[in-house]
């Protein structure tokens, strides 16, 4: 029998696994379609739309040679190549500058990003970001996707000294409809609205659920009129549509914000949608299922 201070089993050598550092990854978020995730290799990666370029997007307003990726190991640096339309970190015009994980590249309309990732993080990188960017109950893309998006569209529209448009949507009577039809005929109406919002819309508007019963849209490569058009057309559409929950119709009607801006007096893009906010609040005011702007 054994004493109880002897060794019933004598451990096995450790055996260490070799450890894998995590390496940078630049991550495309705009536009959506065309994610995906790009390991990079230490070194210099040049950016670009031609066919010298070691990464390629297909965007005429990227250079041949736009810019490059730098990694030495610990960081990594981007630094511009004499582009036509600039590299912009942030919404911000660069020549040299240190990424993190916290900036947003823009080169043309794209929006792009660094993050460092473990080979183990890629395989649910998919799922995770879908989830992160897009609402869960309208499946449009949510608040934080739109700011991050919008960085591009503002950056070009101030080169090209073009309008952009902020639209802001707001459910008429959205608690009216929660406390005599119920919370889901509430949700009910909300996936309609951003469905609708998402069939009027044009490809390169960007379309978002912003909070509660609001809904956003950017609008860019247009002027005031067209805009003005753009945003009756979407009034109209959910003014037209039949909402109907356990077979009774539920009247539905949306007001709407719209905000213009251009070239140099683009603010950021919070700023611009507080406009369109102030705007909305004065349709509220004037009746509801109207659209103001101002001349």
């Amino acid at each position: 029998m054994l004493d109880q201070e002897q060794t019933l089993a004598t451990p096995g050598p450790t055996i260490r696994l070799p450890s894998v550092s995590p390496r940078p990854h630049l991550i495309v978020l705009y536009p959506q379609e065309l994610f995906k995730q790009i390991p990079l290799s230490q070194g210099r990666s040049v950016l670009g739309r031609g066919p010298e370029a070691d990464l390629r997007f297909d965007d005429e307003l990227i250079s041949r040679k736009h810019c490059e990726l730098f990694w030495d190991g610990t960081v990594v640096h981007i630094r511009d190549l004499g582009s036509t339309n600039g590299t912009f970190v942030d919404g911000k015009e660069v020549h040299d500058q240190t990424l993190d994980s916290e900036n947003r590249l823009q080169i043309g309309k794209m929006v792009l990003k660094i993050d460092f990732k473990d080979p183990s993080e890629e395989a649910f990188d998919r799922e995770l970001f879908e989830a992160a960017t897009t609402d869960p109950l309208t499946k449009i893309s949510n608040r934080r996707t739109f700011v991050d998006r919008s960085l591009g569209e503002l950056a070009s529209a101030r080169r090209s000294n073009s309008f952009i448009h902020a639209i802001l949507v707001d459910a008429d009577h959205f608690k009216k409809v929660n406390d005599t039809w119920g919370h889901q005929a509430g949700d009910m109406v909300l996936k309609e609205i951003a469905q609708i919002l998402k069939t009027e819309k044009r490809e390169s508007d960007l379309l978002a659920r912003y909070g509660g019963e609001e809904f956003v849209l950017l609008l860019s490569g247009i002027g005031k009129e067209d805009a003005r058009k753009s945003t009756e057309r979407l009034r109209c559409a959910v003014e037209k549509h039949r909402f109907s929950f356990n077979d009774t119709r539920i009247p539905v009607t949306i007001s709407l914000g719209l905000a213009s801006r251009r070239g140099d007096g683009i603010p950021k893009v919070e700023e611009l949608v507080a406009e369109a906010d102030r705007l909305l609040y004065v349709a509220k005011e004037k009746g509801r299922n109207q659209v103001c702007f101002e001349d």
